[in-house]
């Protein structure tokens, strides 16, 4: 049951991202497509939903919206242009920005679920 929800997770979040993206031409649709993807993780992974919710949305269809092959095809295409400088800052600005969008999402859930206690 968990590898369908993934799978239809995974069909989901493609469908979502080639639409958003345009099947991979903009650098900036790219990074802002996996920077919010992956600040949506952090935030559902931090709420700790059931098994199957979380096949379904963080691992299917998150995993699907922001997929690193998107982002490593940009950053080839870019050094085949000879953009050096523009593949590296793409490049870093993805990953290192993914992580930190992973960070505050799971921090706005924790932080979240801290005020809603105290009150």
């Amino acid at each position: 049951m968990t590898i369908a929800l993934v799978a239809l997770g995974g069909a989901l979040g493609a469908v979502v991202h080639y639409w958003l993206t345009r099947a991979v031409t903009d650098p900036r649709r790219v990074t802002l497509t996996t920077l919010v993807a992956c600040a949506a993780l952090g935030f559902v992974a931090a709420a700790t939903p059931p098994e199957r919710y979380f096949a379904l949305a963080c691992i299917g269809f998150l995993g699907a919206l922001a997929p690193m092959t998107s982002v490593a095809l940009l950053t080839v295409t870019q050094v085949r242009r000879s953009d050096h400088r523009g593949a590296a800052l793409f490049l870093s600005a993805t990953v290192i920005g993914g992580v930190a969008c992973a960070m505050l999402g799971f921090l706005l859930y924790s932080s979240g679920l801290t005020l809603y206690r105290k009150f």
